[in-house]
């Protein structure tokens, strides 16, 4: 499963259960009831992009699944901000498009 983290550059980042991958955020089932099937994590840090005709045929077929819950956007932020292997840039933009323009200023 992913999550789009940054609409205007087509950023995702995936969302598995186990919590071994680079900069990992923990979210609970208690909080996304309708997509999740047991506490996961989002891994944070390798944002990567999808092809739109992917992203497109995926919601044709399954629709959109759910949204993770705000709350976790700042814990999004810091993970990304520390992961070694997204680009600055794509730091920068992600920051900013959940709404942390400060962190963000400090990615520069």
């Amino acid at each position: 499963m992913v999550v789009c983290i940054e609409v205007e550059l087509g950023l995702f980042v995936r969302i598995n259960s186990e919590g071994k991958w680079v900069c990992p955020v923990p979210i609970l089932l208690r909080d996304h009831p309708d997509f999740l099937d047991r506490d996961s994590n989002i891994e944070c840090g390798s944002p990567f992009e999808l092809d739109d005709y992917v992203i497109e045929t995926s919601i044709a077929k399954h629709g959109v699944l759910g949204c993770v819950n705000n709350s976790y956007a700042e814990a999004i932020c810091h993970a990304v901000g520390r992961s070694w292997k997204a680009r600055n840039s794509d730091k920068i933009a992600i920051m900013k498009a959940l709404g942390f323009d400060d962190l963000a200023n400090a990615v520069r």
